[in-house]
């Protein structure tokens, strides 16, 4: 069985991503909940895992610096990406809002429901935790006067009523990526990502950034990191419209090569399409 490793536990966001993306496969496949997305990039790494869907981007709380630094080290290759479409509820034992006197979940989950928390339950103490699907089973334990910001999927799993419905203050989505060491996924390549680092100097990102205009490549994103060697050295995170051996791509790429102390493809790929929900299958771990 195909085994997808993912950031969990089960009851996360990154679960329903990856339970997606096993239904775009031709072959049954099972889910490996794992608590950091180091640790999902090792189990492919070693072969415990065929797949890891990890989390990149968000659009409101923008890049996931821990995937970015993943990528800068690892010789797995992007082979699919799917964009999740994020929607938090308040989760509970109990039926009766003004009986909540906590409310838990991941710093990004509570600041993305601020308003609703101080609108509906201002005098309620705000408990940060690792991830959502933590925090609903925290809730399980600790009784009707507690609350969890979470999904539906962590709502089914840990059998939780949901007191109120998308009470986040925006519509939000995430983009994950799918990284593998040697597997494929049914789809055409559409998008490609790089990762590169510059010499340090006038106009060097400029000249970079130019051989992808001269051969009208649209690049749709780019991030910066930090390259941790010393202060003032970065990476540049590209992704682009176009695969790799469409020849306009090449072109840019070889253009760009010679402007850059270190170039890398991080893989071309589809983009998966969006689903509904996902029956929850047993453990492949």
């Amino acid at each position: 069985m195909t085994k997808i490793a993912y950031l969990g536990p089960r009851g996360t966001f990154s679960e329903e991503a990856a339970l997606r993306f096993a239904r775009c496969l031709p072959v049954p496949a099972g889910m490996v909940p794992l608590p950091a997305i180091e640790d999902c990039a090792e189990a492919v790494t070693e072969g415990r895992a065929d797949f890891t869907v990890v989390p990149v981007e968000n659009s409101l709380e923008g890049a996931v610096h821990a995937t970015l630094d993943l990528l800068a080290g690892t010789s797995l290759v992007i082979c699919a990406e799917l964009i999740v479409d994020i929607e938090h509820h308040l989760l509970s034992t109990g039926s009766r809002l003004h009986d909540i006197r906590q409310v838990l979940s991941h710093p990004q989950a509570l600041a993305q429901c601020r308003r609703y928390l101080r609108a509906n339950l201002p005098d309620a103490l705000v408990i940060p935790t690792a991830s959502t699907a933590e925090a609903a089973a925290r809730v399980v334990a600790m009784g009707a006067a507690a609350a969890a910001i979470g999904s539906l999927h962590a709502a089914i799993y840990y059998e939780l009523k949901v007191l109120a419905s998308s009470i986040q203050d925006n519509g939000s989505q995430t983009r994950f990526i799918v990284l593998t060491k040697n597997g494929s996924v049914p789809g055409r390549p559409e998008k490609t990502s790089l990762l590169f680092s510059i010499r340090d100097g006038p106009g060097s990102l400029f000249r970079v950034l130019a051989a992808f205009a001269a051969h009208g490549v649209n690049l749709t994103r780019i991030e910066s990191r930090p390259a941790k060697r010393q202060l003032g050295d970065y990476l540049f995170f590209v992704d682009l419209a176009g695969a790799a051996g469409e020849e306009r791509v090449e072109g840019a790429l070889r253009d760009a090569s010679p402007e850059t102390v270190m170039l890398k493809v991080l893989g071309s790929y589809p983009v998966l399409p969006q689903g509904g929900q996902s029956k929850i299958p047993s453990s492949g771990s």
